[in-house]
């Protein structure tokens, strides 16, 4: 069914990053019925029409279900969909367009769907914790040994100006941008502190950081957030070795698994897929409004298209 993800002060910590970052308000609901021990807390972002969307670099809706003491399966079932259905009913008074991504541990979205609510489904990888290198492919051991062997070291790093002059490498190789700026990574650091945002650099054997692995914990669970690697190193396996020791610092700290967020692009799906996680799916849902048309027409052209 569902189960708690994330404590009550991630949301609020989560809140005020994105209410600094984006401008935009944010409000903690909490959807529980009459008598039930169970309810939902939801962290709900609100554009500057009042609207519903989700801000960039969130990759989820954040949402948790926090159901009574009871293991009964329909007892469950039936605290879920009570819940579910206040917080729809709020959905709707807000409104918007946007799509919001609920996390993977949503995994009943019947009542979405019993309102007339539009889904898609999506992809991500989780990995347990503590990992063992033997899961990745033979690509990604090689590409470790390889960085090794070239005297790269990586190490976690509170150096925000560090993190950020390697996101600024993927930027300009993939010509994007993070929308990130090196005082918003040390607003971050700042709000969850150094236990929850944990940045990971490799570094060259001159001292040069090369390339970072930002994540955030919580509640014994990592989402790999941003990554960022200066173009000239790439080819020498920097980007893994960094990743691989997040992997195993995350697990002295007592994380329990990592959500690779996303494999929904086949270049991203190949690249998470070689380090053996399982693959999860999460849903997106919004409310069917007249641009649901045109999306649907969009849908028709790209399928021809292929």
């Amino acid at each position: 069914m569902v189960s708690n993800t994330q404590s009550g002060s991630m949301l609020e910590q989560w809140a005020k990053f994105n209410t600094i970052k984006w401008g935009c308000k944010t409000k903690i609901m909490r959807f529980q019925s009459p008598g039930s021990e169970a309810f939902v807390e939801s962290l709900f972002f609100i554009n500057k029409r009042g609207k519903l969307y989700l801000p960039p670099l969130n990759p989820f809706q954040p949402t948790i279900f926090h159901p009574s003491n009871t293991d009964k399966a329909y007892r469950l079932t039936r605290q879920w969909h009570d819940a579910a259905n206040l917080m729809i009913q709020e959905i709707k008074h807000f409104g918007g367009a946007a799509s919001l991504s609920l996390p993977p541990e949503i995994t009943d979205i019947r009542p979405f769907l019993w309102n007339g609510f539009k889904t898609n489904v999506k992809y991500t990888y989780h990995l347990k914790l503590p990992y063992c290198i033997n899961t990745a492919s033979t690509e990604i051991r090689n590409r470790i040994k390889k960085a090794n062997a070239q005297g790269y070291n990586s190490s976690l790093c509170n150096d925000m100006a560090e993190v950020y002059s390697c996101l600024l490498g993927t930027e300009s190789r993939k010509g994007f941008s993070h929308h990130l700026s090196a005082d918003d990574l040390r607003l971050a650091q700042q709000l969850f502190g150094s236990d929850c945002f944990r940045c990971y650099i490799s570094y060259s054997k001159e001292g040069e950081p090369i390339s970072t692995n930002v994540m955030i914990v919580d509640n014994k669970r990592a989402l790999w957030w941003i990554a960022g690697s200066k173009s000239e190193h790439l080819s020498n396996g920097v980007a893994q070795q960094s990743l691989f020791l997040a992997f195993q610092d995350l697990a002295s700290a007592g994380v329990e698994s990592i959500d690779l967020v996303g494999a929904n692009i086949p270049s991203v799906a190949k690249y998470k897929a070689n380090w053996g996680g399982d693959l999860i799916p999460y849903y997106q849902v919004r409310i069917p409004i007249l641009k649901e048309i045109l999306r649907t027409g969009l849908d028709w052209i790209k399928f021809g298209r292929s």
